[in-house]
């Protein structure tokens, strides 16, 4: 019986794999290692890799295990002057008498394996191959001592803005790297300023040509398209996701419903991977806008800390670069005219039908969709109802559109089904909900699968599919799966649902912004949240950052002030949240004196200075023309 064929999937997700591996070993440093069993291991990973990256070689059925050694022996011989060079530009002052005798031997072995022939056809046996050079796998386990050695070369811009495979593979190598660093102090010598705002503005460009309600249409017989749900700054939840799958490809599009940004230590890694994909492949990458990517959420997440934790003076401009960015992606997308994807939900109808008994809670339709403008210049997006109701909606189990107590709306099966039939659609794929916000609905899938079916109709069905594993919200941790779905030809109306988890990821410790002790600085972030507000109906409190008037896409971050401004005295009996509220208000009003006073005193130093260098142009004036 002849062997069974390997299957295109399979190896192209083998394929991926090792292309992967050998990029991000490739981003290492080698000539700066200070460890000899890295420096060895690293050189042998990457000829793997590099074979096993060869289509050709791996979807021959007959290569067995021992010819794919031998295959693996033969390409190291090959680039036995590649691994000389290493060798020889290794820095020896590092290295003690016996790993100086080993990284000698390696030397003189390299030398003897090139100068030999190794070929797969003639060896039966791994008996028959040369006595194996010994191999150590060097992979960290996440307790951030052994990183601390590995030195990684900055990413730089591409000419012309052409962004390739290898770019793109190579910047999440880098940042996935970086994490397991447990710090952020290094992050711009690892990804420098300039290029993080390039990726935003490049693909900002890219986003504001997309129509409200992108349609995926084309769909080959062998394609297929992967709907991801909500990430919160997992970048390592985002790495699984293309390690399972595979990655973007003319045969296989991604659909992200989004909420990149969230409590999650990574959120900015995660948005500028899934923004450098979208500038290399932006008909295959789908990138819709979460109740995350808006003003008022990425400062309760403090998305503008993030960035600042790892740029510094610089974050501000690419915070505000970002929230612009925010408002060009698209809200909704089509897949194969047949499936509906958000990240909330259904909306109201912007029109009034006198026959109908509730007119304000009238079902929305696409074609209204496409008529709202997501790309309003305006601070506030609460304005516009139905972009809110499509970040923010959620079903429930009731018939009928009503008001929730937030933002959105709730919505039945009866809805699910008119939206359906009314659109010609047979499904719906949204996000926005995990297992916290279904913790205290049991009449709502839980969530602990990553996805949940919670309306089946007669034209279809409702999915919730959130991809955030092992989440936590505040003092709670949700022992949950992420997920994402798989569509797949000929109609892509029989989602197949994979469940993952991803537990051994590193955790960012706390960064000290500036000056002053650890606790002080984390104490200024929690008074600049305003959670008190929330509690009282107010989801948008007086912010920390102040669009500059002369230049609103500027945005000024206002420091902690070292004394707060003495209100009038509080009654003993206040209570919470109105005490903190009180609190909350009383420091921003202190930073706004101080900010004001530090451009007074610039605005009179600076007008010192003119009126002293006027005086001295005067004399000069003088004495030049009494010449």
């Amino acid at each position: 019986m002849p062997p069974p064929e390997i299957s295109k999937r399979v190896l192209d997700s083998k394929l991926e794999a090792c292309k992967f591996a050998f990029l991000k070993l490739s981003a290492v440093k080698t000539t700066r290692m200070k460890n000899y069993k890295q420096l060895r291991t690293l050189l042998m990973l990457k000829e793997i890799s590099r074979r096993g990256a060869d289509r050709d070689f791996l979807k021959d059925p007959e290569n067995s295990v021992t010819r794919i050694l031998c295959s693996v022996l033969k390409q190291v011989v090959s680039n036995s002057d590649r691994s000389l060079k290493s060798l020889r530009g290794f820095q020896y002052e590092t290295l003690d008498d016996q790993e100086k005798q080993q990284v000698t031997r390696m030397i003189a072995s390299v030398q003897g394996m090139g100068s030999r022939k190794y070929e797969p056809e003639t060896v039966d046996h791994l008996e028959d191959m040369t006595e194996p050079i010994e191999m150590e796998i060097y992979l960290g386990n996440g307790d951030g001592g052994d990183f601390g050695d590995i030195v990684l070369e900055p990413i730089s811009w591409p000419l012309e803005s052409q962004l390739t495979l290898e770019w793109v593979e190579t910047l999440m190598g880098l940042l996935n790297q970086s994490t397991w660093k447990n710090s952020v102090s290094e992050f711009s010598l690892i990804l420098p300023h300039s290029v993080a705002v390039s990726l935003v503005d490049c693909a900002s460009q890219i986003l504001e040509k997309e129509a409200n309600c992108v349609k995926i249409n084309g769909c080959s017989e062998d394609s297929r398209v992967i709907v991801v749900g909500d990430l919160h700054g997992q970048l390592h939840d985002l790495l699984k996701i293309f390690d399972q799958s595979g990655r973007p490809s003319q045969n296989q599009c991604f659909v992200f419903n989004g909420n990149y940004i969230g409590r999650g230590s990574w959120s900015l890694e995660v948005f500028l991977v899934l923004l450098a994909w979208k500038i290399m492949m932006p008909e295959n990458v789908i990138l819709l806008r979460g109740s995350s990517e808006t003003r008022v959420s990425a400062e309760e997440l403090d998305f503008l800390k993030d960035i600042c934790d790892r740029y510094g003076e610089h974050g501000p401009m690419l915070y505000s670069k970002c929230i612009d960015c925010f408002k060009m992606l698209p809200l909704a997308s089509v897949i194969s005219n047949s499936v509906y994807t958000t990240h909330g939900g259904l909306f109201q109808s912007c029109g009034v039908h006198e026959e109908s008994p509730n007119p304000s809670l009238l079902l929305g339709s696409l074609e209204e969709l496409d008529k709202i403008e997501r790309r309003q210049a305006g601070e506030n997006d609460d304005e516009n109802i139905t972009l809110n109701h499509v970040l923010w909606s959620c079903p429930w189990m009731a018939d009928g559109l009503s008001e929730s107590n937030y933002k959105g709306l709730l919505w039945g099966a009866d809805c699910t089904e008119t939206f359906l039939q009314q659109s010609n659609l047979k499904m719906i794929i949204r996000s926005h909900e995990g297992p916290d916000a279904r913790a205290d609905r049991e009449d709502m899938g839980n969530m602990l699968s990553g996805y949940s079916i919670d309306h089946e109709v007669e034209s279809g069905k409702l999915c919730t599919v959130f991809s955030a594993s092992m989440f936590s919200q505040g003092s709670r941790n949700y022992e949950n799966e992420g997920a994402y779905a798989v569509l797949e030809p000929p109609n892509f109306t029989e989602p197949v649902f994979v469940s993952y988890t991803v537990e051994n990821v590193p955790r960012l410790q706390h960064q000290i912004i500036s000056d002053g002790s650890s606790t002080q600085q984390q104490q200024m972030w929690e008074n600049r949240t305003g959670h008190g507000f929330a509690s009282m109906g107010i989801s948008n409190p007086p912010s920390w950052t102040v669009p500059l008037p002369n230049d609103p896409s500027q945005i000024l971050q206002l420091r902690e002030p070292p004394q707060v401004f003495e209100g009038l005295p509080l009654p003993d009996n206040i209570q919470e949240p109105h005490k903190s509220n009180y609190d909350y208000l009383f420091r921003l009003i202190s930073a706004l004196k101080q900010e004001i006073q530090t451009r007074d005193n610039r605005e009179k130093e600076l007008m010192d200075h003119l009126t002293k260098t006027k005086a001295t142009l005067e004399v000069i004036s003088q004495m030049s023309s009494s010449l």
